[in-house]
């Protein structure tokens, strides 16, 4: 498929798009359910249902999430997600006013072996947590200075990190949790012992590409219709 970004599509966002054009956004690889390795996920279906709304074609680039930041910091793309929006990286991009979603994260344990601790701020300095390389996670986690922190590239690495005791805790966002422990049968072993902080998930626009003020203008736009009409809860049940 001939990948075409246009840089003139409406006249207004009440009048009809001016023939058939694409946008290119870049989309992260691993965090399923939210974003699948096949290009598919929750997330997916929001970006995309929100942006046809308004009359605007979706064509996907697949990269690791290191690589999407990256890529639409430089201004290979116009965007990419899914970016938790953070201070340490709000200055990096451009922002619409509609986040995608808000993404809610625990603190696992296992069974075998539980934290003594009752939030992110009473865990002991020493103990070690095991994160996703790239990901955010909040002040809390990225502040205390004590915990370890393991870095892996793939959930399953993590769940099996704590599975085999090598880190007391792992964080993980719930959806992405609950898929992985099902598939991995561990439900039953490995529990959520406390919330960490939730992520504010955007499409990250780039501050290199002209077009960028068009498209986010747009996707508020879309993003406020699909909330209206009820395209977005629909697809949040799914998941």
């Amino acid at each position: 498929m001939k990948k075409i970004i246009c840089f003139a599509m409406f006249l207004a966002l009440s009048l009809p798009p001016l023939g058939a054009c694409a946008l290119t956004l870049a989309v992260e690889d691993a965090w399923e359910p939210y974003a699948n390795p096949d290009g598919t996920g929750m997330s997916v279906e929001i970006v995309t249902a929100a942006f046809k709304s308004v009359g605007v074609e979706v064509v996907l680039e697949v990269l690791p999430y290191a690589r999407v930041l990256h890529e639409v910091k430089s201004g290979k793309y116009v965007g990419g997600f899914n970016v938790a929006r953070e201070a340490s990286r709000e200055d990096d991009f451009l922002w619409g006013r509609e986040m995608l979603f808000l993404a809610h994260a625990h603190y696992y344990h296992h069974k075998s072996s539980p934290l003594r601790a009752q939030d992110p701020r009473s865990l002991q300095d020493g103990e070690r947590v095991g994160v996703i390389r790239g990901y955010e996670y909040g002040n809390l986690f990225h502040d205390h200075e004590g915990i370890v922190r393991v870095w892996a590239n793939r959930h399953d690495q993590i769940i099996d990190m704590l599975r085999l005791g090598r880190v007391q805790a792992v964080i993980m966002f719930e959806k992405t949790a609950g898929l992985y422990l099902r598939e991995m049968h561990l439900e039953d072993e490995i529990q959520a012992a406390f919330p960490s902080e939730p992520s504010r998930i955007f499409v990250a626009f780039s501050k290199r590409r002209p077009e960028v003020p068009h498209y986010l203008e747009l996707l508020d736009e879309g993003l406020r219709r699909i909330k209206a009409d009820g395209t977005y809860q629909a697809i949040l049940d799914k998941y």
